[in-house]
């Protein structure tokens, strides 16, 4: 099989997608505007000369812009000729994806492509309408962004929930040293929507009554300075360790250095939460907000907690909970592993994205 994506080709689930069906003997095909090398995959970089951003904060003119592209990648795509079409994000890639006209055409939607970009105004909708429309076949990574996507669908097309997974062989639990303090920590990209003041706030609480914790904050962003000022406007900037950008592959390595996770998100486009699955296939108990679709990868009492958006006491409550009783964790975190299992392990849901191709072929 012949497959084209358009996509991010520096982006972490990218590469997995890719490199998956690139594994599995196919002839893959990425057109980018951001250049990557990909063992296996054909990577066709498009150069920029309009200013565009791969953003769903992207302006309408940034929007209209990519019509100016069209042109080249209906020229790359044509001349790759694949048996599939698949763009990734939906108001950007996907956006060229419709443009292009190809078919058959897959898209699948992240979260932020459709909990924040239509509503930034009426053009912003227009976009995401006309896309989504001009799909054969729509998958997103959670109920909760599939019912979303839904909203702006007024065709016939069907509409799966494929979510990203976790490979269960590199991110896995290991042996653990009993130790006398207790290491609270979270991955993410430093931005507002992920709410770690939250967090900081919720530690800030637990450290005025006990000596014996840590967090660890690994991720960068346009937050990261504010958020360690609070640090020190809380007076706890000595028990707070910004670790910045870490490679996904070492990730696994500083998961099994935690013993709790968070994910004190603030809005729903937090449409599945990769890190918490992640988390959890390390056997961590997570406490998250509950909002998108982190209420399916969090089982509120039997993997984790999960507590209202933007509440530092509910935070502090769950995670004095779990420091209190090391067996609530261990037992959390054993349950964690076993419904990422279930659930989330990566080849089965890649497989599940296969088994789409066949079946929009065979129409």
């Amino acid at each position: 099989m012949k497959i084209c994506y358009l996509a991010d080709a520096q982006n972490i689930h990218t590469k997995k997608w890719v490199g998956f069906f690139a594994e599995r003997g196919h002839r893959v095909d990425l057109v980018t505007f951001l250049d990557s090398e990909i063992e296996g995959v054909r990577v066709h970089t498009i150069k920029r000369w309009f200013p565009i951003r791969i953003s769903p904060s992207a302006s309408s003119v940034e929007k209209i812009g990519y019509m100016f592209y069209v042109r080249a990648i209906r020229e790359i795509i044509e001349k790759i000729s694949p048996d599939i079409l698949h763009a990734h994000w939906a108001s950007s890639y996907g956006f060229l994806g419709a443009c292009s006209g190809y078919r058959p055409y897959v898209l699948s939607t992240w979260g932020g492509d459709v909990f924040d970009f239509p509503h930034r105004s009426a053009l912003h909708r227009k976009i995401l309408e006309f896309t989504i429309n001009s799909a054969d076949y729509i998958t997103s990574t959670s109920i909760v962004l599939r019912e979303e996507t839904r909203r702006f669908l007024k065709r016939d097309t069907e509409l799966v929930t494929i979510p990203f997974g976790v490979d269960m062989k590199k991110f896995k639990p290991a042996e653990r040293k009993e130790r006398d303090f207790t290491v609270i920590g979270i991955v993410k990209t430093l931005e507002k929507k992920y709410g770690i003041e939250y967090l900081i706030k919720a530690f800030s609480i637990l450290s005025e009554r006990r000596d014996n914790i840590e967090l660890v904050i690994i991720g960068r962003g346009s937050r990261e300075r504010s958020l360690r000022l609070l640090c020190k406007k809380l007076k706890i900037e000595k028990r707070v360790r910004f670790l910045g950008f870490i490679q996904n592959d070492l990730i696994p390595a500083y998961l099994n250095g935690m013993d709790i996770f968070v994910v004190p998100s603030v809005v729903d486009s937090e449409a599945f939460g990769v890190a918490a699955v992640e988390a959890a296939a390390c056997g961590l108990p997570v406490v998250a907000s509950n909002v998108g679709g982190l209420s399916e990868v969090v089982v509120d009492n039997r993997t984790g907690f999960l507590v209202p958006p933007a509440d530092s006491e509910a935070i502090a409550e769950k995670l004095d909970l779990l420091i209190e009783d090391s067996e609530l964790r261990k037992k959390l975190g054993r349950e964690a592993r076993r419904f990422v299992e279930d659930r989330y392990e990566w080849e089965s849901n890649a497989s599940s994205m296969e088994r789409i191709y066949h079946r929009v072929l065979k129409r």
